[in-house]
């Protein structure tokens, strides 16, 4: 959360093309309209997360009854493809916008729905079914700091201080989580192992367990 809504203060100069862009952005937008769609855009970030969170714990049952990660993911996007149907059609009923234009327009649907998508949700499943939905969402926020990285080495975007913070708080918090579970499994491993017997011997010099 820190890394998306808190900016702070910028730490590398910005790139000549993106501030040119910005400025005239920042000109069109006013601030009440700024303000809105701040706020819309923090409720859809918190429904997102709980939505995220809560598709890691149904994964984690799911895969106990159907551990088949391929076709569950199937039945998903189809299901999801469905519903994003409607919702495009709520939104645009202009079909003559439905139609991909160009090849990077190609690349990027075709991207989403493999990688993103398809790639992404069966490896997602098939960790959830290996450590637990718990271990598995503690990484999702890690995307957040390759997405950083990506912006600032490729598209030239500027690195802010909530940036750095935010990064700085997913890796302690990683760190600390993966340490707990460690532990807890070693603790759990000592406490399943079977107690040692003693081995005695009577007066006869035999034996005895």
């Amino acid at each position: 959360m820190i890394l998306t809504l808190y900016k702070g203060m910028p730490l590398t100069r910005p790139y000549r093309g993106a501030t040119a862009a910005m400025g005239n952005q920042g000109n069109m937008m006013d601030s009440t309209k700024k303000t809105k769609k701040w706020t819309i855009g923090s409720v859809f970030l918190t429904a997102s997360s709980i939505m995220l969170s809560s598709w890691f714990l149904v994964q984690g049952r799911i895969g106990k009854k159907y551990p088949c990660q391929y076709s569950s993911t199937a039945f998903m996007s189809f299901f999801a493809a469905i519903e994003s149907a409607i919702l495009s059609l709520v939104v645009e009923r202009d079909f003559s916008k439905w139609v991909l234009k160009g090849n990077l327009e190609i690349f990027t649907v075709t991207y989403a729905g493999t990688v993103a998508s398809g790639l992404c949700f069966v490896g997602m499943s098939w960790c959830v079914k290996q450590k637990g939905p718990v271990f598995t969402a503690a990484f999702n926020p890690s995307l957040q700091i390759f997405v950083a990285i990506f912006d600032f080495s490729i598209l030239h975007a500027q690195i802010y201080l909530g940036s750095v913070f935010g990064s700085i708080l997913v890796v302690i918090g990683l760190y600390v989580l993966l340490w707990g579970k460690a532990r807890s499994e070693t603790e759990q491993l000592v406490l399943n192992q079977p107690p040692a017997t003693e081995e005695t011997e009577d007066c006869n010099g035999r034996s005895q367990l």
